[in-house]
């Protein structure tokens, strides 16, 4: 797969991915609830979810979020507090942006090319920032899973690219076993988006 350029220091933003595999992504936000039981079944299942954390929730317990490198997964930043990006200057925009890129650097030498903004909420100012931090994608979803459904906002079946959107919440673990019933009723597994989405 040819690489994602980032154009004139620009990252681009999608919200699936173009392939014809029969993958999809998994991504969780945040990090407020660790609950074992949620990294011993990614591990288990070696599903590669790319996590977006924020600082609190990351440098409450790092080692907690770093088991996601034993299923094959990433870490990538979702800002270091939580804002709405939207609207907000580009100093404060890449602050939040790199700043979390940079946090996670320190504490496992590497961090991902990809950026979940909070809510979704983003503008072109986004895209320069996060470019301007090594990012080439600025990702958002276009499915979720919440309180053990398997939501594809009105589409009948999984299609190849799909990303899915879901949060560490006391409801994540039954998220997931949903999830997998899903994949194997349809025949999908769960893919890297570091492979789908690589560096320039």
């Amino acid at each position: 797969m040819a690489p994602i350029p980032i154009a004139n220091g620009t990252a681009i933003k999608i919200n699936h991915v173009a392939t014809t595999d029969k993958v999809v992504f998994l991504t969780i936000d945040d990090g407020q609830v660790k609950d074992q039981r949620v990294m011993d079944f990614l591990i288990e299942h070696k599903w590669p979810a790319t996590l977006f954390l924020v600082s609190g929730e990351f440098n409450e317990n790092p080692l907690y979020f770093a088991q996601i490198f034993a299923a094959g997964g990433n870490i990538s930043s979702h800002t270091l507090r939580h804002p709405d990006l939207k609207g907000r200057d580009y100093d404060e925009q890449r602050h939040q942006i790199c700043g979390m890129k940079g946090l996670i650097e320190e504490t496992f030498g590497s961090a991902g090319h990809l950026f979940r903004p909070p809510y979704g909420s983003w503008d072109d100012t986004t895209l320069s920032a996060a470019g301007s931090c090594g990012i080439n994608v600025v990702l958002t979803w276009n499915s979720e899973l919440w309180e053990g459904n398997v939501d594809l906002a009105h589409r009948p079946a999984l299609q190849p690219g799909d990303v899915f959107l879901t949060h560490f919440r006391n409801d994540l673990y039954d998220n997931l076993l949903a999830f997998e019933a899903r994949l194997t009723a349809e025949g999908y597994t769960v893919g890297n988006l570091e492979d789908y989405l690589p560096l320039p």
